[in-house]
């Protein structure tokens, strides 16, 4: 669901786990060497944050959630600093509703996507946004998945026309994938399997492939930036699994580059206090 959001650091950082003790940030990207500069749970006090070395409250709002999308987005941004923000959430989201949003894979002459090659606009959008949030030191949120582009529900379309739907690309058809051509009802009702792709669900590894392959084109842009954060789902209620292959999936990437990150889960749960929270709030080790 889109929506106008503000968010303070204090309760963000009740939710976040960390990837552990690695140090230094991606020389090889020019950031900065000393792992304080990065975003993390401030020394002081763990329920905020701090940046380059200071402690920060991380509060901010934006007029779509998959802001790197917004053909105005560098002076969107310089509104939200004006206005004394220094957060935004930003969703990985592709569902064209808006009429500018792009999908991140190259679609073919017949029409058809190739799941094996990108869509360098969607990813050049994707810098473009860390860029210019650094420049203002504007905290970034990136939420890896959101439901809602995997669903029809509401005559939406947003499945029907998604390069992962098997009619839509050249890669795998219905039965190799165990992908339908839609899903009408809510996402929540849990009937997509693209969110059962991992090894302790369904390890559907014909569609797990491109996904690991599309989160590690995502982080070579991100892990090179000190002030993003990592939640795993917009709005889920599916399983834990899903959410915890992902954390550790980008933990280990951020591992190998020497840098430490800190990952999250949304749930769909409004109330902070419902089990489903417990699924993270339970599993600091994550």
């Amino acid at each position: 669901m889109r929506r106008r959001l503000l968010i303070s650091g204090m309760a963000l950082a009740s939710l976040v786990t960390t990837a552990g003790d690695m140090t230094a940030a991606d020389a090889a990207g020019g950031r900065p060497k000393d792992d304080d500069a990065r975003i993390r749970p401030w020394s002081g006090n763990p329920r905020y944050w701090q940046y380059k070395g200071r402690p920060v409250l991380l509060i901010g709002g934006s007029k779509d959630d998959n802001a790197f999308q917004l053909p105005d987005l560098k002076q969107h941004l310089d509104e939200i600093k004006r206005a004394g923000g220094n957060y935004i959430r930003n969703t990985m989201s592709d569902r064209p509703n808006k009429g500018f949003e792009v999908y991140p894979f190259k679609r073919l002459p017949n029409g058809k996507y190739d799941l094996n090659e990108w869509n360098e606009v969607y990813w050049r959008r994707f810098d473009n946004m860390l860029r210019w949030t650094a420049e203002r030191e504007i905290i970034v949120q990136i939420e890896v998945w959101d439901r809602f582009d995997y669903s029809d529900h509401r005559g939406s379309n947003n499945w029907s026309r998604h390069p992962y739907n098997p009619k839509n690309n050249v890669n795998y058809t219905v039965e190799e994938s165990g992908l339908k051509t839609t899903y009408k009802r809510h996402p929540g009702a849990n009937e997509q399997p693209f969110f059962f792709t991992v090894p302790a669900e369904q390890n559907n590894q014909v569609v797990l492939k491109y996904q690991v392959a599309q989160v590690d084109k995502m982080l070579s842009y991100s892990l090179k930036y000190g002030h993003v954060l990592y939640c795993m789902d917009n709005e889920t209620s599916g399983s834990p699994e899903w959410g915890k292959f992902w954390a550790l999936h980008i933990k280990k990437r951020a591992a190998e580059v020497g840098v430490d990150v800190f990952v999250t889960e949304m749930w769909d749960q409004w109330n902070i206090k419902g089990d489903e929270h417990k699924r993270t709030l339970d599993h600091p080790e994550i």
